[in-house]
C-alpha cells in the first residue's frame, strides 16, 4: 500500500498545466466539455455512484478492478488524523466475505501479488483500490467484485486487527522518517497556506494512531465510504453487459447513510503576498531552492482546458531546453538539476514553478540565475526556434501514442478512467487527443505562449522555497535576503535570449556499409541471429507489442576490469563522462536541439565486465538512433567544459550522499562483503582528482574500438529489411580488430563465516535491517530458478509473520539468485526497517523463518500461490518488449541456450515443496549469515 505524500509533489514533479487564452476549434465551443471514451460503459446507479466498463485485451486473461471514493484525509476530523489511511489498511484485514487475513491468502492463492497486483493509496481527497484479477479461472471476477464492495461497505474493524495494524501504520509513519519528511513539515504550512491541507498529512498523528477506538474508525467510514461520492471501474479481458450486470446488482444496491455529511471542496486561498519558507538539516542529502508562483486553476474537462495543457507543455519544454544550458556549464550555481514547468499544484490551484537543485556554496547565486531565466522569459518571451522545437517534441509524443492505442494497457484505461471521476481530467482518447493537436499546433503562436509566461510570473502569490544542508560552512541566505534578490531581478535589465539554430546533420559522409554475412533463425522463441562482416553478432526479436518501440542493449567482454589500478577512477567514469560530453563536434545542448521531435534515447556504459550501450527508438527514428550508435563508437566527443561540470556534480552527490544515514549503511555492506576491494569503496570528494579526461577518454575508446566482439541486441516492432539495411550501414562498417580479449577476474571474494556490522548513524528512532547469506555454488539455469522460487515462499512467510503477525515492520522483501561471473557464487538477502527496539526480535523472528523454510515446516499451498504468482507473471511478461530484451541479453551474456527460453512453463510446474526444501537446505547456510544493522546515533 502507498501514501501519496511526497514533497516532490509539491516543488519536484509538478505536472503540467495553464491560464485561459484559448483558439477557436472548427464546430466546437471552448467553453464545452470534450466527450469521455465512446467504448466505454459508464454513468450513474439510482444511489449516485459512478460506473466505468470497459473491454481491453492487453493483457490477456486480466482484468483491472478498481474502487475510488472521493473522500481522504482532509475529510477527517480532528480525532481522526490518520484514520483514512488508516481505514485503507483495514480493508485487507477482514471483511464479511473474507475474515482476517483470508483476503490476501485468497488472493495469492490465485497468483496475485500482495502490493503489486492488489494494492492502495490514500490522498489528501481521495483513496484508491485496485485489483488486477485473472479472468481465465472460473469463479475470479466474481470473488474481486465480492472484494470490492466488501471495502466499500462490509469491513469488520475487528479490535485485534485495529491493534495489530497500529504497529504497521507506525511503522510506515517511521520509514517516511527521515530530513526530507523534516523539510516537508516546514514548507507545507507556508506553500498551502490558509487551507486544511496542511494540517491533514496522510499518515495522520501517531497520538491517534495508536489510541484512537473503534468508533472513530466506524464514524469515518460511515460517513465517507458511500455510493455517491464513488466510483467503479473494470477494464479488461471480460464481456461489458455481463460486467455491468454483476457491478449493478453489487454496487447499484448500497446505501448512502440517511443524513449525509457534506463534501466540502477545500479551497487553497492565494495570498498577495511572497512568502519564503527555509528548512535547514542535518541530513539533508539535496539542497533545493524553488519559486512557485500561484494561481487560481480553470474548469477541467473542457476543450479549453485541454488547449491550455498543449500549451503548458510547449512552454515546459521550451524552458527545460533554456535550463540544460546550465546544467552543462561548470560555472553555473547549479548542480544536477534546474528546470521549470507550469501545471496542476494542489487543491484547485496551478502554479508555474522554477525549481534547481544549487550548489550549496552559491545559494544567492542560484536564487537569482533561477528567477532571471523566469522572467526573462516573461520579458522577452520564447523564440520561434524554441517554440517549433517544443512542437517537434509534443507531436512527437502524440503521434507515438496514436500508433499504439491498439496495445494500451487495462490499467493504463483504468488510470486515465480514475483521473477523468476524481478531478475531471478531459479523457477522450487518443484520437481525439491527436485531431485536436494537429488543428490547434498552427493556431498557437509565440505571442500566445509569451502571454501565457508573462501572467504566470508574477509578484504576488508566490511562494519561495529553500531546502539546505544544516552545515556551517553552508551558507544560507535569510528571508530578507531572499526577498532582495527577487526584488533585484524584478527590476533588473535582462537581456533576451539569443537561440542558435541546430538543424544540421548528425553525420555529414556516411560509413561505408559491411555486411550481414550469416542469418540464423531460432524458430521456438522467433529470434533471429544475424553475423556481421566485421565479427559482431545481432540478435533480434520483432513483435507486436507495442507499435511505436525498439529497445536495445549491447554489450562486450570487457569492462573496467581491464583498467590498471592506478586508472580505475578514471576507467569507471569513463562512459559517464563521454555521455554528458554530446557527440561529435555536438555538445550536450545543441545535440539535444538536434534531437527534438525524436523517439530515441541510447547511452553508453562501462561495467565491471562489459562495456556497451542501453537505449531505445521508434521505428521511424531508427537511422538517427543508429548514427548516434556509430558515433559514439568512432567519434566520441571530448570536453573540457562539459568535464568540469560532470566533476563538480560529482562532488555535490558525494557531498550529498554522506549526509545520508543509508549511503553509510549501503557503503558498509559493499565494502565488508568485497573485502575492501578498491573498487569497492565509496568515492570521496579527495578520489575526484584521480579522475584524468585524457585517461578517461583514452580507456573509453579502447573499450570501444573493436566492435568485432560485441552482440548487439533489439527487440520490438522490427522491418526486418529495413533493419538489415541500418545494421550493415552502421553497426557491420564499425571497426574491428579482431582482438581475442575477455573480462578479467579482480579476485573480489565475500568472505566467509558470520558477520555482525552495527552501523551508527542518523536521528530518527529507526533501524534498517540487511541480512545476508553468501557463498560459492555451480552456476545452472535450473539451480537459479530453484533459489528464486525458494525465495518466493521465503516472502509470503515474512510477509506473514513479521508484518501482519508481529507488526513489526510496514514492509519486507528478499531476494536471491546465482551469479555466473566472474566466479559461481550465490547470495540471499532479507531487508527491512523497524524501530531500533525491535531488530533483536526481528531478527531472531527471520532466522527462525528460514530455518522452519529450510526444514520443511510449511504448508504445500505456499508451493501453490508461489507456482500461481509465477504463472501470471509469465504470462504477461511474454508480451512485454523489456522482458524479451533481458532475457535474450542474459542467456547470451551466460552462453546459455536462448531456445531454452520457452521452457520456463515446464519449469514453473515443476515446482514442489521438495525442490523448495532442497533449495533452502542449500543455500540457507546459516554459518554464513551476516547482519548489517543500520542504528541512529546516541
Amino acid at each position: 500500500m502507498k501514501m501519496m505524500r511526497s514533497i516532490t509533489l509539491f516543488i519536484i514533479a509538478i505536472a503540467i498545466t495553464v491560464s485561459a487564452q484559448a483558439q477557436s476549434l472548427d464546430g466546437k465551443k471552448m467553453s464545452d466539455k470534450m466527450p469521455f471514451y465512446e467504448n466505454v460503459l459508464t454513468g450513474t446507479f439510482d444511489n449516485g455512484m459512478k460506473y466505468f466498463i470497459m473491454e481491453n485485451n492487453l493483457p490477456a486473461n486480466r482484468a483491472e478492478l478498481q474502487i475510488v471514493v472521493k473522500a481522504g484525509a482532509v475529510q477527517e476530523e480532528e480525532d481522526q488524523k490518520g484514520l483514512a489511511h488508516f481505514i485503507e489498511h483495514m480493508c485487507f484485514n477482514g471483511t464479511k466475505h473474507f475474515p482476517k487475513n483470508e483476503l490476501i491468502d485468497f488472493l495469492e492463492s490465485t497468483g496475485m501479488r500482495f502490493g503489486g497486483d492488489v494494492n492502495a493509496n490514500t490522498g489528501f481527497d481521495r483513496t484508491y483500490y485496485l485489483l488486477t484479477i485473472p479472468t481465465d479461472k472460473d469463479g475470479m471476477i466474481d470473488n474481486g467484485l465480492q472484494v470490492l464492495q466488501d471495502w466499500m461497505a462490509y469491513v469488520d474493524f475487528d479490535q485485534d486487527e485495529l491493534d495489530k495494524e497500529r504497529q504497521v501504520i507506525l511503522e510506515e509513519w517511521r520509514v517516511y522518517r527521515g530530513a526530507n519528511e523534516r523539510v516537508q513539515k516546514k514548507h507545507l504550512p507556508v506553500l498551502l497556506w490558509g487551507s486544511k491541507f496542511a494540517d491533514r498529512l496522510p499518515i495522520g498523528d501517531t497520538a491517534v494512531i495508536l489510541n484512537a477506538p473503534r468508533e472513530a474508525f466506524l464514524r469515518y467510514y460511515e460517513d465517507w465510504y458511500r455510493p455517491n461520492i464513488s466510483a467503479v471501474i473494470a477494464v479488461g479481458n471480460f464481456d461489458k453487459d455481463e460486467m455491468f450486470t454483476k457491478i449493478k446488482k453489487l454496487f447499484g444496491e448500497l446505501d448512502n447513510p440517511k443524513n449525509p455529511r457534506e463534501l466540502k471542496e477545500y479551497e487553497i486561498p492565494l495570498h498577495d503576498d511572497i512568502k519564503v519558507s527555509i528548512a535547514k538539516d542535518p541530513e539533508l542529502p539535496t539542497p533545493v531552492i524553488s519559486y512557485n508562483f500561484k494561481h487560481k486553476g480553470m474548469e477541467k474537462g473542457t476543450y479549453a482546458s485541454y488547449v491550455e495543457s498543449v500549451k503548458e507543455r510547449l512552454i515546459s519544454a521550451m524552458l527545460s531546453e533554456r535550463f540544460q544550458v546550465h546544467i552543462q556549464d561548470p560555472e553555473s550555481p547549479f548542480t544536477m538539476y534546474a528546470g521549470g514547468n507550469i501545471g496542476d499544484f494542489i487543491g484547485d490551484l496551478k502554479a508555474a514553478s522554477l525549481i534547481a537543485i544549487p550548489k550549496t556554496e552559491r545559494f544567492k547565486d542560484a536564487l537569482e540565475t533561477l528567477l532571471v531565466e523566469g522572467y526573462r522569459a516573461k520579458k522577452h518571451g520564447f523564440t520561434e526556434g524554441e517554440l517549433e522545437r517544443a512542437k517537434m517534441q509534443a507531436m512527437s509524443f502524440y503521434e507515438s501514442a496514436y500508433k499504439d492505442r491498439e496495445n494500451v494497457k487495462s490499467a493504463d484505461y483504468a488510470r486515465e478512467f480514475y483521473q477523468y471521476f476524481y478531478d475531471g481530467t478531459a479523457a477522450p482518447g487518443i484520437e481525439i487527443e491527436l485531431a485536436v493537436v494537429k488543428e490547434i499546433f498552427p493556431k498557437i503562436t509565440l505571442e500566445h505562449v509569451n502571454e501565457m509566461i508573462d501572467k504566470y510570473i508574477r509578484d504576488k502569490a508566490v511562494v519561495i522555497t529553500i531546502s539546505a544542508p544544516e552545515k556551517d560552512d553552508v551558507i544560507v541566505p535569510s528571508e530578507k535576503e531572499v526577498l532582495a534578490v527577487f526584488n533585484k531581478v524584478k527590476n533588473m535589465d535582462i537581456a533576451a535570449i539569443e537561440d542558435i539554430a541546430a538543424d544540421q546533420p548528425l553525420m555529414t559522409n556516411l560509413p561505408k556499409p559491411g555486411k550481414v554475412v550469416s542469418e540464423d533463425v531460432m524458430d521456438d522463441v522467433n529470434v533471429e541471429e544475424w553475423t556481421l562482416s566485421n565479427g559482431a553478432k545481432v540478435l533480434l526479436k520483432k513483435t507486436d507489442f507495442k507499435e511505436d518501440e525498439i529497445l536495445f542493449r549491447a554489450y562486450s567482454p570487457g569492462g573496467y576490469s581491464l583498467a590498471p589500478k592506478d586508472i580505475y577512477h578514471s576507467a569507471s567514469n569513463a562512459s559517464s563522462i563521454v555521455d554528458a560530453a554530446g557527440i561529435s563536434e555536438f555538445d550536450t545542448p545543441t545535440l539535444q536541439k538536434m534531437l527534438s521531435g525524436k523517439d530515441l534515447s541510447i547511452s553508453p556504459y562501462i561495467g565491471e565486465l562489459t562495456e556497451g550501450f542501453q537505449g531505445s527508438s521508434s521505428p521511424d527514428d531508427l537511422e538517427t538512433f543508429m548514427q548516434l550508435l556509430h558515433l559514439y563508437f568512432t567519434n566520441p566527443r571530448k570536453d573540457a567544459k562539459s568535464f568540469e561540470a560532470f566533476k563538480q556534480r560529482m562532488q555535490q552527490s558525494i557531498v550529498n550522499m554522506k549526509k545520508n544515514p543509508g549511503s553509510a549503511l549501503n557503503d558498509t555492506i559493499s565494502t565488508v562483503l568485497n573485502q575492501y576491494h578498491y573498487t569497492s569503496q565509496p568515492l570521496e570528494v579527495e578520489d575526484l582528482s584521480k579522475i584524468n579526461l585524457e585517461a578517461a577518454y583514452k580507456f573509453y575508446t579502447d573499450r570501444f574500438a573493436d566492435a568485432g566482439d560485441f552482440t548487439f541486441v533489439f527487440v520490438g516492432n522490427i522491418d526486418k529489411d529495413k533493419m538489415k539495411n541500418m545494421v550493415e550501414q552502421y553497426i557491420a562498417s564499425l571497426p574491428s580488430k579482431d582482438r581475442k580479449e575477455s573480462w578479467k577476474d579482480l579476485g573480489i571474494r565475500t568472505p566467509k563465516g558470520k558477520i555482525n556490522k552495527e552501523v551508527k548513524k542518523g536521528i530518527e528512532p529507526k533501524s534498517t535491517v540487511r541480512l545476508i547469506i553468501t557463498g560459492t555454488a555451480p552456476y545452472s539455469q535450473d539451480e537459479d530458478f530453484a533459489i528464486r522460487s525458494m525465495v518466493e515462499v521465503l516472502r509470503i512467510r515474512l510477509r506473514e509473520v513479521i508484518r501482519e503477525d508481529k507488526g513489526g515492520v510496514y514492509g519486507i522483501g528478499a531476494f536471491g539468485r546465482l551469479e555466473k561471473y566472474p566466479y559461481d557464487n550465490y547470495s540471499l538477502w532479507v531487508y527491512f526497517g523497524t524501530a531500533p527496539d525491535k531488530v533483536d526480535d526481528l531478527v531472531q523472528t527471520t532466522k527462525d523463518i528460514l530455518n522452519e523454510v529450510k526444514k520443511g515446516n510449511f504448508d504445500k499451498s505456499y508451493v501453490d500461490k508461489v507456482k500461481q504468482i509465477m504463472k501470471n507473471e509469465r504470462e504477461t511478461s511474454l508480451k512485454e518488449n523489456r522482458y524479451w530484451l533481458e532475457n535474450i541479453y542474459q542467456y547470451s551474456w551466460k552462453g546459455l541456450d536462448i531456445e531454452d527460453i520457452k521452457d520456463y512453463d515446464e519449469k514453473i510446474e515443476s515446482i514442489d515443496k521438495e525442490m523448495i526444501v532442497n533449495a533452502a537446505k542449500k543455500y540457507i547456510d546459516m554459518n554464513n549469515f551476516k547482519e548489517f544493522i543500520l542504528n541512529p546515533e546516541g
